[in-house]
This record gives structure tokens, C-alpha cells and sequence, in this order.
């Protein structure tokens, strides 16, 4: 069971604008025509009662509160508006300057790397001893050459100097604290 007015059974026809054109034929209403309405006129109509001083000066006052109410918001619009463009225009330009600080650091960095590099080189051991053979003219060191002290001998010998010394001041002192007495 189809719709004679259904669009689908047109849709896989090879001629689009057939299927278009029998669309439009099988329409069962046409668009309602468009009738304007007639214009109002506006008539002016002037009040018979004046106002009197009064009315007038406190109409003055309350027009005039607006207005510096209505000045007062946009002085402040204005200001908020400035204020988020100086710190957008600060952020920028903190952002800038953080950039270019990044970029030397990085600089310093790889320099410290490639320094430490070099000096790692020029200081290792083998270097060391090229340099000591081939410039000093030094040689290296045969295990017959090597000899061992025994240093507790050496500390006894010392402590017991030391404690010597510290007698024969101790006697010269007290020598001479009687000698002065006199």
C-alpha cells in the first residue's frame, strides 16, 4: 500500500528533477497568500494639565540621578574593559619574556653539558698519565719500588714528644711563679 503523494517512491529515480517536478503537482494545498495589516497611526495627544515648579525640579533630579547612574556603569564598563586588556596585554608579554628565559636556560644547559663533556675527557685517568709520561717525563711505578710505614710507631713517638714539651713547660712555669712572688 503506497502514498501516492510520498516523495520516497520518486527518490531512487535516476532524474532528479522529475522526481522534483511530480512532487510539486501532487500538492494538496497551495501556501496562503501574505496580507499585510494595515498601519496604526500614532496620535499625539498633548496633556491639558501643566505641572507645576516642583513636579518639574524633581523630575530634573530623577533624570538627572539617571543619568549619573547611567555614567557611573559605563565609566566602570570601560575601565573593567581596559583593565582585562592590560592584563591580557601583561600576560603577553610575561609569557614572551618566560619564552625567551627557557630558551637561554636551555642554551646554558646544553653549554654546561658539552663543557662538563670536555673536562670529563680532558681529566680521566688515561689522560693523566699520557700527560705525566709524555710531558713530565715521568714513569710509572714498579711494585719493587713501593714501600710500606708503619705510622703507629710514628704517632707513639710523637705523643710521647709532645707530652715532653708540655712537662718542661709546665716545670718552667712553676719556676717561675715563685720567682716572682719575691
Amino acid at each position: 500500500m503506497t502514498n501516492t503523494g510520498d516523495f520516497r517512491r520518486y527518490s531512487y529515480s535516476s532524474d532528479a528533477a522529475y522526481a522534483v517536478q511530480a512532487f510539486n503537482y501532487q500538492r494538496t494545498s497551495a501556501a496562503p497568500a501574505y496580507i499585510p495589516e494595515p498601519k496604526k497611526e500614532f496620535k499625539v495627544r498633548q496633556k491639558s494639565q501643566r505641572k507645576s515648579r516642583a513636579q518639574l525640579i524633581h523630575e530634573q533630579r530623577l533624570s538627572f540621578k539617571k543619568a549619573v547612574s547611567i555614567s557611573v556603569v559605563a565609566i566602570l564598563c570601560l575601565s573593567m574593559l581596559f583593565a582585562v586588556l592590560y592584563t591580557n596585554a601583561k600576560t603577553n608579554e610575561l609569557t614572551f619574556e618566560i619564552s625567551s628565559l627557557e630558551k637561554s636556560y636551555s642554551a646554558a644547559q646544553s653549554e654546561n653539558t658539552r663543557l662538563n663533556s670536555e673536562l670529563d675527557s680532558l681529566v680521566s685517568m688515561s689522560m693523566i698519565d699520557q700527560y705525566a709520561v709524555d710531558k713530565l717525563g715521568m714513569t710509572k711505578m714498579k711494585s719493587n719500588q713501593i714501600k710500606y710505614i708503619d705510622v703507629s710507631q710514628y704517632k707513639q713517638k710523637r705523643l710521647a714528644a709532645a707530652q715532653a714539651v708540655l712537662k718542661q713547660k709546665q716545670a718552667k712555669s712553676k719556676a717561675e711563679k715563685p720567682s716572682a712572688a719575691k
